[in-house]
């Protein structure tokens, strides 16, 4: 140990200058989560010291433990898991290249505010950015000699597919409008997805000729090879009645098989959270939240006929969360992040609409919460828990600050609690597991708990309460989707809006109910936040919506409705730090002209990667879905 690892460390800043943060942040560590600081005896409040190996000790208690083998005679065998990045960054998308020697991914370098960017770093040796200046960086590979780096990113209003030196150079568009570029092992082959289009799949020869792989499939998320670059996977259903699932496509000629791989792990209690799918072999690696938390597990298939053979297996250990998995030379990549995904707050000033003071826990725990639901009046908020002790509904009294438990008995698929205007039902979902996949909706009674099936199938899920009989659904399973008026009197369905070229997503209706604010999203391309007017029950049409703001999402709305905050996509589509707000005059619905900065996050971020993460006002406080989604890349030996 050096001298400068024995010297006591003697106040907060040199505490926080030892562990990469800031002051703020290892103050919260020491109160939340037993970072081994030091008082001294006597002297001013304030005055406090720590041990470097103490702290290093603590830290390394933090991450996911490697698995020590056995000592081979007076040699140390090579580890199963060892960590390859150690920024504790905000990363996505490993990728490993075909010896398994370097991994490119996605990565803010644990720069607060930074904007991701393309990184590549041999495994035991130092990374190097390769991108500067690009945005929504995405799905980076390496071509199939490692010699070129393959990434998508946004651009204008679409998003291209580049490709670039793995030693670093200029990045050059390979395909407009598309995005998930990938070489077969063999090279012979190029995949990409086409934005808006109905069959996406496009394959393109070494000669350069292009062809259209015909799937049968709609949604297509995500495509990845087979080992011996005769057939690829890819995530897609056939029509919205069976849920997305992995789908095994002849480069050649057959019919597509339906593995059943996702279906297999959601009917386990699983909730698949990522489609980013790795296979190599009879194994399909996926991520997923179980009681264990979220993991990457496998699923072996059979050979002939893609099936599932046996359950699947969990394959990362310790209470971290891993997402990204990536395989190569059996070695498999991930993101472990230590997770620590809970309900927040922040008081709102009266006068500005602005944050004031520190973020404030509301829950605690290790497994994860959201879609938030609140009341008319602010004192009720429903929300989704999971954790070791299972899926739970629950409801806030936000005066008191005490929840109460409901339907805990309904199984692992009940979520999505929307709580009436008037505080005193909920509206919740369930998933029945198919095909056919059916989401029925359900309706209870906070007095009493007493609940009844309202839907057998609604064809989504419910959001909100647009008065005191009717729901307001988001429909789910097809690419430009629309939202739905349930009537709970008489269990008729009937359109409210929809778009010709943007998904709908993340509704929020006024406090007056007389607008309804949404995200709206073009193949491929950011998301802009809108204002609908309702009349009569009725939404304005999409050429009477009115622009709020480009590159931002998850609207909610101020007491009065007088403001309008939404989320911008910065620095990635996939996490958000800043809140801004626009002024919103009811009456006619003009927006004010510019934007008001309300608060900016810095250790805890939005997930928005997470399905409704929106946060919502309760009272005179921002209620939100916080977490620290900051980790590295590890790799495990198979």
């Amino acid at each position: 140990m050096s001298d400068s690892d024995r010297r006591r460390l003697d106040s907060w800043k040199e505490i926080a200058a030892y562990l990469g943060r800031g002051v703020r942040t290892v103050q919260r560590w020491e109160r939340e989560e037993g970072l081994p600081v030091h008082r001294l005896a006597h002297a001013e409040r304030g005055s406090v010291f720590a041990d470097p190996a103490e702290l290093t000790d603590w830290w390394n208690s933090r991450q996911i433990a490697p698995t020590e083998k056995p000592l081979a005679s007076a040699a140390v065998a090579e580890p199963r898991l060892r960590r390859v990045t150690s920024t504790t960054a905000a990363t996505f998308w490993p990728a490993l290249s075909s010896d398994a020697r370097m991994v490119v991914y996605v990565s803010d370098a644990g720069r607060d505010g930074a904007t991701p960017q393309v990184w590549l770093q041999q495994v035991g040796g130092a990374a190097v950015q390769l991108t500067t200046g690009m945005r929504e960086c995405e799905e980076p590979t390496f071509s199939a000699d490692d010699t070129r780096v393959i990434f998508s990113a946004a651009a204008d209003s679409t998003r291209h597919v580049y490709e670039m030196p793995a030693l670093g150079g200029e990045p050059r568009v390979l395909k407009r409008a598309a995005r998930n570029g990938r070489f077969s092992p063999d090279g012979q082959w190029f995949v990409y997805l086409a934005i808006d289009s109905p069959d996406p799949v496009r394959l393109v020869s070494g000669a350069g000729h292009e062809r259209v792989l015909a799937t049968g499939l709609a949604d297509i998320s995500f495509a990845t090879w087979s080992d011996d670059s005769r057939h690829l996977l890819v995530v897609g259903h056939p029509d919205p009645s069976a849920d997305l699932d992995c789908w095994i496509v002849p480069v050649d000629v057959g019919t597509p098989v339906d593995t059943g791989v996702l279906r297999q792990a959601r009917q386990r209690d699983l909730v698949v959270v990522s489609m980013a799918i790795a296979w190599t072999g009879d194994s399909i690696f996926f991520t997923a939240a179980g009681r264990q938390g979220i993991h990457v597990w496998r699923q072996h298939v059979s050979p002939a006929t893609f099936a599932p053979d046996g359950p699947p297996e969990l394959m990362t250990p310790g209470g971290e969360s891993a997402f990204f998995p990536t395989v190569a030379r059996q070695r498999l990549g991930f993101v472990g992040v230590h997770t620590d995904t809970n309900m927040w707050s922040v008081g709102i000033d009266a006068s500005t609409g602005k944050a004031e003071g520190a973020p404030r826990r509301l829950t605690r725990g290790t497994g994860f919460v959201n879609h938030f639901s609140v009341s008319r009046d602010g004192n009720a908020l429903a929300y989704f828990a999971a954790g070791s002790s299972g899926v739970e509904l629950r409801v806030r009294d936000m005066q008191r600050g005490t929840d109460t438990t409901l339907y805990r008995e309904g199984g692992p698929n009940r979520g999505f609690p929307v709580i009436s205007l008037d505080g005193k039902r909920i509206a919740f979902s369930t998933l029945v597991p198919g095909p056919p996949v059916r989401r029925p909706v359900l309706v209870g009674n906070l007095a009493d708990g007493a609940s009844r099936q309202i839907f057998e199938d609604c064809g989504g899920r419910a959001r909100l309460w647009l008065d005191d009989d009717r729901l307001l659904a988001e429909t789910f399973g097809s690419g430009l989707n629309s939202f739905v008026v349930l009537d709970t009197r008489d269990a008729t369905q009937r359109p409210l809006l929809s778009s010709g070229d943007r998904r709908l997503s993340s509704p929020r209706l006024s406090p007056d109910s007389q607008w309804l604010a949404f995200d709206a999203t073009p193949p491929g391309g950011s998301p802009s936040v809108f204002v609908a007017r309702l009349d009569n029950g009725q939404a304005a049409a999409e050429t009477a919506w009115i622009h709020v703001d480009a590159a931002s999402s998850h609207p909610f709305w101020s007491r009065d409705g007088r403001l309008l905050y939404y989320l911008p996509t910065t620095p990635t589509v996939d996490i958000r730090n800043r809140v801004l707000a626009r002024a919103f005059d009811p009456r006619d619905g003009r927006v004010g002209a510019e934007s008001i900065d309300v608060l900016s996050l810095s250790e805890t971020i939005v997930p928005a990667m997470i399905s409704a993460a929106a946060p919502i006002v309760a009272g005179d406080q921002i209620v939100f879905l916080l977490g620290n989604y900051r980790g590295d890349i590890w790799m495990l030996d198979l």
